[in-house]
């Protein structure tokens, strides 16, 4: 009997499935506090430009972050409950006190055998207390393993608390820190991927900007890309230009394409900013050699009206950077426009005023700008008050008619829009 209960016991337990439920119980505020993380940081530079030197001054740094942590105590409850267990203890404790009072009632009745019934071999039937007696082993055989099966799943349900404690980060705060000059390898970067290879020592490196190959475009530090300040990329693009017109000065004024003359005056206005007066003569030529095409009939960079044949081969021919349209961050450039001359934009507006045959008035968002239409232009259509329109154009400073003085664009090419 023993041994029965030892293989009974485990197989009846497996019979009573167990369902776990588990949940997260916060508790108090136990203390608040700031916890220091240090982080891979980055490179950066600071910039200086004599011309033709770029003055570079290369700095690694880590982040450092401020955590604010509160911390507070947690419960984590499990309860296991089974359904077996009410149904098994209600039919085992039925079934047994059945068994006890049939078996009490065997001793009742008679025990004598049932002479209406003979069997071949001239036995007669069982006893009442036979049959009553059976029956209570029946119901008993019914009884205990359900109740041993409502015994252990009561056993096995519950709960088990467990008490730790937890931390939630409130708040962070990201500061730059352990700032160090750095030694290794610096790369220029040109628009087209080629690098040009240098050597930062003790955070210090001079570029000479007449004994480059390509136009750098941007600055790697041992693989990663060195950040630059607004101030630190306006000084290093303007260095760049100055660098691709050394590169670009065999080739004479006359002898450029539309596009050439373009992209030349646009660099020279570009380099003009670390260069000061001393290009003032340079962009004077590219502007008289701008006004010369355009007298004459030749196909003028600012009119191309002449020499492209599309809204996307303006696009193309001109690669605009700066996109001016309703809440465009590069409406800010509309502040300063003379800073801007040359530039290549593209405009998304809505004729304010109509245009004339050679100017008109553009709504940009909550900003007017004066649109210039060149003589000669290849486009075609009208474009009364309220058109939208979309345009190629140049920024050429600001234009003062009347009482009103508004930033200049020349059209490019003009067609309706949306």
């Amino acid at each position: 009997m023993r041994r029965l209960a030892l293989i009974l016991v485990p197989f009846v337990a497996s019979c009573t499935a167990l369902d776990s439920t588990t949940r997260v119980e916060r508790g108090p505020l136990l203390r608040t506090f700031e916890r220091p993380v240090l982080l891979e940081g980055g490179v950066t530079s600071d910039v200086r430009v004599d011309w033709p030197l770029l003055k570079l001054t290369v700095v690694g740094f880590d982040v450092c972050r401020a955590q604010q942590v509160e911390e507070y105590a947690e419960e984590k409850i499990t309860e296991r409950t089974s359904g077996a267990a009410g149904p098994a203890l209600s039919t085992g404790i039925a079934n047994t006190l059945a068994s006890a009072v049939l078996l009490a009632v065997s001793f009742a009745v008679t025990s004598a055998a049932d002479t209406n019934i003979i069997d071949g071999g001239g036995r007669y039937g069982p006893s009442t207390r036979q049959y009553v007696q059976g029956a209570s082993l029946v119901t008993l055989g019914i009884g205990v393993p359900a109740l041993i099966v409502g015994l252990i799943a009561r056993a096995r349900s519950g709960e088990d608390v467990e008490a730790q404690r937890a931390e939630q980060v409130i708040s962070q705060k990201d500061a730059r820190c352990n700032e160090r000059p750095v030694t290794g390898p610096m790369t220029l970067v040109s628009a087209q991927g080629t690098a040009i290879p240098l050597q930062v020592v003790d955070g210090a490196i001079d570029v000479d900007g007449t004994k480059l190959t390509s136009v750098p475009e941007s600055l790697r530090f041992a693989e990663r890309e060195v950040e630059l300040t607004e101030e630190a990329q306006v000084l290093f693009s303007a260095w760049a230009a100055c660098a691709a017109l050394e590169q670009d000065a065999a080739k004479t004024l006359d002898a450029l394409s539309e596009t050439g003359l373009l992209a030349r005056a646009e660099k020279l206005r570009e380099c003009r900013k670390v260069r000061g007066t001393s290009l003032d003569e340079a962009v004077k030529a590219a502007d008289a050699e701008l006004a010369r095409r355009r007298e004459t009939g030749s196909p003028a960079a600012w009119a191309p009206g002449t020499n492209v044949s599309t809204f996307e081969e303006a696009v193309s021919a001109y690669a605009p950077t700066l996109k001016l349209a309703a809440n465009s961050k590069d409406n800010a450039v509309l502040d300063t426009p003379e800073a801007a001359e040359g530039r290549a934009v593209l405009l998304e507006g809505i004729v304010g005023e109509g245009l004339t045959e050679n100017i008109g008035i553009i709504q940009v968002g909550d900003r007017q700008v004066f649109l210039f239409i060149p003589p000669k232009k290849s486009w075609g259509g009208n474009f009364p008050n309220g058109t939208r329109v979309e345009v190629v154009a140049l920024i050429s400073g600001r234009q003062t008619l009347g009482e009103r003085s508004l930033p200049l664009l020349r059209a490019v090419w003009m067609r309706t829009a949306w």
